[in-house]
């Protein structure tokens, strides 16, 4: 039994000390999941949500879920401590009282943790849709300078700042003031050893460890715990910013693992994807087709220039959206003109594994920067632009070195690789930024590349990637562009994002347009084809729920000369994706050209080589109209995609997914691994 003892209150036995690290190991356990719970609620409140979800299970089994995730990640954090404690109570009385010290520092800098990593995870829901995930370790690669600005440009940043501060003080504070009330209560203790270690050892380890696992059940609490619901806004608030860091990291680390491509994987794949088995072929060929021979492509090989510009979502190019403020600029005129795909999706929320994806066809983000660098990938798409004869030229507004895209890409078959050193040095008026220069000079030098090409010369491949459309917002100060004021429910729709981020939308869209007018109004209008879209939407902006694929949208613009262009006209309402430009661009300008065949010419509606007709982004898929919703590692059942591109998520399908399309992603995957496993580096 335990007896607190009036006597010799001066003294503290180390039974005492245990019994006060147990004590503090409680309230810290309250103070966090108190605090986890007041960033749910003010997630659920700030950010977009259904709105008949108030009487949903979901939202009680969202927050019961992530309570249990709470105690379980305290518990967690804090056992070690308790462990040494117990350990200290036969020890000499000073052992204990460093026992004590251990236990409070550790708590108050896991209550510092919890604070700043909530706020973190908070901003990051509101500007990705969804907690803190690999995309967050992967960006770490960008460097602080080119981050901070980026994360001190959002327009709350100083009030959560100030959030951060006030509440860590306050936690602190409490933390503090409970430590004291402990060391006032349990001064001294008598203490019969049976009962002192059944009722104050035995049984609260016991309660700890089911507590620290989340359940009774066989399985701990794990990652499959964190969907509880087919609504992204309920499993966005399930994590605390803590266990979404941890699973982001998990998903980081798990993505730099390279296993060997079976064959007898990749043959069950193919047969899914096609909907035939291959050959007894040796199998990575047979992934690739040919465009058709064409006596006019070979005799007119034409220039194409693909611009990948940032975070160009297509949804403020639409009035609906744009409230009536013309954000397309410049470029609304050839939008009007040429082929305007508008229910288009990227393949992800993030420049590089977009760019990865369009490049050499791979999800691996960093891959440009791995081990695997200096393997050539036959994937490569400059590689097929160079063995029909062109010469490839990338022009980025970014600095070179960032994600090692410059040595990467040219190991992918890039002649040239024009960055924001170079063109500074061509353009001694551009200025530099964050990020690297202005999109103006992009575009200048792509022209200038174009136009010194006489018609001896080989055809060219340029591909563009900008910059300026991208937080910290910079405007450059030799522009000339004058917006007017948005409405008030376009303002309400910027959610976290500053108003300086559609005035750097609208600049982009200018000097694109500008572009493609000297393109019109030069020899280059009849032997040029020119494509464009987003490397991702604009992220921070708030959506309904059931417009979730207008916030995920980015336009595909192609302009062919009129001797390029197919004799019907393509269907430019047609639901398409990244994957579709490639190939799009291969069969409008090359001649017997092969080509990794995982996407479709989106200029015929005959289907030639049998590609499986799906949009893919790394969350949805859609065919026809259904959508399927990416949950963990598998897509869920359809949601009703409407005429104008709106998610009806009533609409629940209980059909599976297309084979063909959920094993799209999985494809990608072996074809990388087995050309990093099987073939040799550069080097």
């Amino acid at each position: 039994m335990i007896q607190v003892s009036p006597k010799n209150l001066s003294a503290t036995s180390n039974s005492a000390v245990y019994l006060r690290v147990l004590a503090s190991l409680t309230s810290l356990v309250i103070i966090c999941a108190v605090l986890f719970l007041a960033v749910r609620l003010a997630t659920w409140a700030a950010y977009p949500r259904p709105e008949d979800i108030a009487n949903n299970d979901d939202l009680w089994r969202a927050l019961w879920t992530g309570f249990r995730f709470d105690l379980a990640i305290v518990i967690r954090a804090n056992l070690l401590g308790l462990l040494i404690s117990i350990c200290c109570i036969p020890l000499p009385p000073i052992a204990s009282h460093l026992a004590w010290l251990l236990n409070r520092y550790l708590g108050g800098l896991i209550l510092l943790t919890a604070v700043f990593i909530s706020i973190v995870n908070f901003s990051y829901i509101g500007f990705f849709n969804r907690p803190i995930d690999s995309v967050a370790y992967t960006g770490l690669n960008y460097g602080a300078a080119a981050i901070w600005p980026t994360v001190i440009s959002m327009d709350p940043f100083g009030m959560r700042l100030l959030t951060v501060l006030s509440v860590s003080a306050l936690t602190l504070w409490i933390y503090r003031k409970v430590g004291e009330r402990i060391i006032r209560l349990v001064r001294f203790v008598e203490v019969r050893k049976i009962r002192f270690f059944t009722l104050t050892v035995v049984l609260p380890l016991m309660l700890l460890m089911l507590l620290g696992r989340g359940t009774v059940s066989t399985f701990p609490l794990s990652q499959r715990h964190l969907i509880v619901s087919s609504e992204t806004a309920v499993n966005n608030i399930v994590p605390n910013g803590i266990v979404a860091l941890y699973y982001g990291y998990k998903e980081f680390e798990q993505s730099k693992i390279i296993t060997p491509a079976l064959d007898p994987e990749g043959r069950e794949m193919f047969t899914l994807f096609y909907g035939k088995p291959p050959s007894d072929q040796p199998l990575f060929p047979q992934f690739f087709t040919r465009t058709p021979r064409s006596g006019f492509l070979e005799k007119n090989p034409p220039n194409v220039v693909f611009n990948l510009i940032e975070s160009m979502g297509n949804a403020l190019l639409l009035p609906a959206f744009s409230q009536g403020l013309d954000l397309a600029g410049q470029m609304r005129q050839h939008l009007n003109e040429d082929y305007y795909f508008t229910r288009f999706l990227p393949a992800h929320d993030d420049t590089q594994t977009s760019l990865m994806s369009l490049m050499v066809n791979t999800e691996y983000s960093a891959i440009s920067y791995s081990r695997h660098q200096h393997i050539p990938l036959k994937t490569s798409v400059a590689n097929v632009f160079k063995k029909a004869g062109y010469r490839t030229v990338f022009v980025y507004a970014g600095f070179e070195g960032l994600s090692n895209r410059s040595d990467y890409l040219k190991t992918q078959g890039f002649d040239e690789f024009i960055g924001a050193h170079q063109l500074r040095e061509r353009y001694p008026t551009m200025e530099s930024s964050v990020w690297g220069g202005e999109d103006k000079f992009v575009f200048e030098e792509t022209i200038k590349q174009l136009l010194d090409n006489n018609e001896h010369d080989r055809p060219l491949f340029i591909v563009t990637l900008t910059v300026t459309n991208h937080p910290p917002y910079q405007l450059p100060k030799h522009h000339n562009l004058t917006l007017s004021p948005p409405a008030d429910s376009l303002s309400t729709k910027l959610q976290d994002l500053p108003p300086e981020s559609l005035d750097t939308y609208r600049y982009t869209n200018d000097q694109l347009g500008q572009f493609m007018s000297a393109v019109k109004n030069s020899r280059l209008k009849s032997n040029t084809i020119v494509a464009a879209t987003g490397d991702h939407a604009i992220r921070g902006m708030s959506y309904k729920s059931a417009e979730r694929l207008h916030e995920l949208s980015v336009p595909f613009y192609l302009y062919l000369p009129a001797s390029y262009r197919p004799s019907l006209q393509p269907d430019t309402n047609q639901i398409a994706s990244h994957k579709d430009i490639m190939p799009t661009l291969y069969n409008a300008a090359l001649s017997k050209a092969t080509y990794l065949n995982l996407g479709r010419n989106l200029l015929t509606a005959e289907d030639h080589y049998k590609t499986p007709n799906f949009a893919y982004h790394s969350e949805y898929l859609i065919t026809h109209n259904k959508g399927y919703q990416k949950q963990l590692n598998s897509f869920g059942s359809g949601l009703e995609v409407t005429a104008d591109f709106l998610l009806n998520e009533k609409a629940v399908y209980n059909d599976q997914v297309p084979e063909s399309a959920k094993v799209y992603s999985s494809i990608l995957d072996w074809l990388t691994r087995w050309q990093i496993i099987n073939q040799p580096s550069s080097h």
